[in-house]
């Protein structure tokens, strides 16, 4: 008898090593990790960061995790809610072919992390069970038609988040098929279409701090016993029904487990908006670049952007975006705020440039048109700028590939300089540069805590006292003991 998608996944996780892993697919690991942390740190430069602080000091919960960038402390699942909802806050988290599995994946690899005191292997080991078994459960769901209703992420990414609890954990091949069972069971609903498709892109976007708390919540249960429907994934009632998909593609769920990497196709964002704008942004700045002209609103009469039809709908062709959530959406915002060349990050959310009567003037001139159907170009995100100097001439760029896509990567020292202009704000220079160091060399690294306590307040370690040194004699350069 064929084992249930279950048990296989159970058995990969529990069994999955680092060292038997490519070089290349360890290393994205620790892209992944970086960019993550970094948004996490961005994210408390948006008034959201407050309200998921009152809400920690309301529940008052008892636990000893670390709500990293604060002194707060709480339990597991209240940890992950938070962690995974301040990295997707800015909309800069990483892309995948759907949805944004960092978000709740790092969140709940982090915290489950940080409760036991992992090594830096076994933090990379679980980052990368938790995007191959939510890759494959992401794209075994198939979609016969147009997504008019039902829409959402956070359905399928908290398997991420289980998988990497359960492989922190240390759970055994059984406990891990029964995490995944339970996580599945209690799995948030698919919301996008209202939450950002509705009438207004809402605060509450994407349940991704739901999703971290589930899968994480669902490893400790299954660890003290708890069991599922080992079959939640097979049949006319299993999973793929639950999430609103038209069929489960059952070879891709996983096929090639454990030979191919889903994480290979893990993308990172250069600009704080959502994933579809980014080709735009990109046509757009080099449309300018082309003309050797300086972007301001006197210095052109208008700028065509051709993109998929999409980007003509709302809430993507909104050009006054009321608050900071609809600016993730806005496509005549975003790029209004790239030609302004303001950094990505928190900024782009301020009232001072909702506001700004520069940027509404860019966004007046910006004009959005969809592709033909005849002529559109293969890749479904590309984009072309048209753009209409004073003098009449007109000047033309195309972005096929966005530049942060899996296929046309960041330079690793990008996404460090990126990390640095999100994590500086919240935690200094110094300790900012000593994260990243302890990030480099996360491998080699026996305490995990040791990493994570330059996320806690300037006074006082994240660190347990019982945790506050290790039996390992070294300088501190491979970033485990750096006090």
């Amino acid at each position: 008898m064929q084992q249930s998608a279950a048990r296989v996944f159970g058995d990969y996780i529990a069994g999955l090593s680092l060292d038997d892993l490519p070089i290349d697919v360890v290393q994205k690991a620790n892209d992944c990790l970086l960019d993550s942390i970094g948004c996490l740190l961005g994210a408390y430069g948006l008034p959201l960061a407050g309200i998921l602080d009152g809400f920690v000091k309301d529940v008052a919960s008892i636990g000893s995790s670390p709500i990293l960038g604060s002194d707060r402390r709480t339990d597991p699942g209240t940890a992950a809610f938070v962690h995974a909802t301040l990295i997707n806050a800015l909309d800069f988290d990483d892309i995948y072919r759907k949805g944004h599995p960092g978000a709740t994946v790092i969140s709940a690899a982090l915290t489950v992390a940080a409760h036991v005191d992992s090594s830096g292997k076994e933090l990379l080991a679980a980052v990368i069970a938790g995007y191959e078994v939510s890759g494959r459960i992401a794209m075994s769901l198939t979609h016969l038609h147009p997504r008019k209703t039902i829409h959402g992420h956070g359905t399928w990414q908290v398997f991420g988040a289980v998988a990497a609890a359960s492989k922190l954990l240390k759970l055994d091949p059984k406990q891990s098929a029964h995490a995944m069972a339970i996580a599945a069971a209690n799995a948030p609903v698919a919301s996008v279409m209202k939450t950002v498709y509705g009438h207004q892109p809402t605060m509450a976007k994407n349940n991704f701090g739901t999703a971290a708390q589930t899968g994480v919540n669902a490893a400790f249960l299954a660890k003290n016993g708890l069991e599922g429907p080992l079959d939640i994934f097979e049949g006319e009632t299993g999973f793929w029904r639950m999430a609103g998909a038209d069929g489960s593609d059952y070879v891709r769920l996983n096929n090639g487990l454990g030979q191919t990497f889903e994480i290979r196709a893990v993308g990172f964002k250069p600009f704080s908006c959502c994933r579809i704008l980014q080709s735009s942004i990109q046509a757009s700045i080099l449309a300018f670049s082309n003309a050797k002209i300086s972007p301001a609103v006197e210095s052109f009469k208008r700028l065509v952007v051709t993109a998929p039809s999409i980007l003509c709908e709302p809430p993507f062709n909104q050009g006054a975006p009321k608050d900071a959530w609809a600016a993730q959406f806005s496509a005549p915002y975003a790029v209004a705020m790239a030609l302004l060349e303001i950094e990505p990050g928190p900024a782009w959310s301020s009232e001072a440039w909702l506001r700004s009567e520069v940027v509404a003037g860019f966004t007046a001139k910006i004009e959005l048109r969809a592709h033909d159907r005849e002529s559109a170009p293969c890749s479904h995100h590309a984009a072309t700028a048209q753009l209409h100097a004073v003098n009449g001439q007109v000047f033309e760029a195309e972005v096929t590939v966005a530049l942060g896509e899996a296929e046309n990567p960041l330079a690793r020292q990008f996404l460090e300089e990126k990390y640095r202009r999100l994590a500086i704000p919240r935690i200094g220079v110094v300790r900012a540069e000593r994260l990243l160091a302890d990030v480099i060399e996360i491998r080699d690294c026996r305490s995990i805590n040791h990493v994570l306590k330059q996320l806690g307040p300037e006074n006082s370690a994240l660190v347990a006292p019982e945790l506050a040194s290790c039996d390992r004699t070294c300088d501190g350069q491979r970033g485990c003991c750096r006090r």
